[in-house]
């Protein structure tokens, strides 16, 4: 009888751990400290997602600072270096690119910190612990399987691509590269060049662009920031109506665009909920416990006009 107490005690206890929600079970310990390191902090996406972190750890008591690195690999990965001779438990870290930084935190892991690549990627992603993020290549696919649907399978088509190099670049204009091919040949790709997540410098390509003559049927923006300078290029041309316009991270400004009708859809990347996985779970390594996979993955959701109040706060 005794016997029988003990484990129906020992089983209660487990059902109501497994039962609670995650965050009380991986509360950050007070010695303990964590860092985020952002590859910029310029557009609406950036902020989104490192303040989705921050909330995460007054969540779980995790004491965290915050790095940015301006786009600049070298910095970023001098703020490695820098958090792996401060002490720190575990890092987070956005990469400028997908080459570069990987020594960096390979060191970092060997040091004994937790390591989780966010939002995206890189090469050598066996190096750290964990992603956590969107399947960029996916994303692109969604983008313009919507623009290819729309034009019906023909027209020029140009691309706004973010910083060459980074995972989001690479992926999503593969994606934009593979829908083509496979499913829509007659578009054609007139122009694609970087502008760096930023809405002024994708405004002055895209006046460029359209100072040219050449007729484009639709821009394809690996960002909502670069599809706004788009948006704004094609108004100030009096061509609102006549070009389609897509981005990509669901920003309040890509989303009011999409509700007015300058922009044709954006994508959601589930960006909260990036930074909220991606925080519990380097605690949850910190902590020594096991993350839930080697890559966890955050789905897309295309936003037209029909559906886009559903995602306005």
């Amino acid at each position: 009888m005794k016997k029988s107490m003990i484990w129906l005690t020992a089983l209660m206890a487990a059902l109501l751990l497994f039962c609670l929600p995650a965050s009380a079970q991986t509360k950050a310990k007070p010695d303990q400290k964590f860092a985020l390191l952002m590859s910029h902090m310029d557009n609406e996406f950036t902020i989104q997602l490192s303040g989705a972190v921050q909330e995460k750890a007054k969540e779980l008591g995790a004491k965290l600072t915050l790095f940015d690195a301006r786009n600049e690999i070298a910095r970023q990965i001098g703020q490695v270096e820098t958090v792996v001779t401060q002490g720190y438990t575990g890092l987070m870290i956005e990469p400028v690119a997908v080459d570069g930084v990987g020594p960096a935190l390979a060191a970092a892991k060997k040091a004994g910190l937790a390591v989780v690549t966010i939002d995206q990627k890189i090469t050598q992603q066996n190096l750290v612990d964990c992603y956590v993020g969107a399947n960029p290549v996916q994303g692109g696919e969604m983008e313009m399987e919507f623009i290819g649907k729309a034009l019906q399978g023909k027209g020029n088509v140009a691309f706004l691509l973010g910083p060459m190099g980074s995972d989001a670049q690479l992926g999503r204009t593969q994606g934009y590269t593979n829908v083509i091919k496979n499913k829509y040949p007659g578009i054609k790709v007139v122009y694609q060049q970087t502008a760096n997540w930023r809405t002024d410098q994708a405004l002055k390509l895209v006046e460029n662009w359209l100072q040219t003559g050449t007729p484009l049927a639709a821009i394809v923006a690996n960002n909502d920031d670069m599809a706004l300078g788009a948006v704004k290029a094609v108004k100030d041309a009096k061509l609102e109506g006549k070009i389609l316009i897509i981005g990509l991270d669901a920003t309040p400004n890509g989303l009011a665009a999409v509700k007015e009708g300058s922009m044709a859809a954006t994508l959601s990347q589930s960006t909260t909920e990036q930074g909220l996985m991606a925080m519990e779970t380097t605690v949850k390594l910190a902590n020594g416990q096991k993350a839930s996979a080697a890559e966890i993955y955050v789905p897309h959701t295309l936003i037209t006009k029909d559906n886009v109040a559903k995602f306005m706060k």
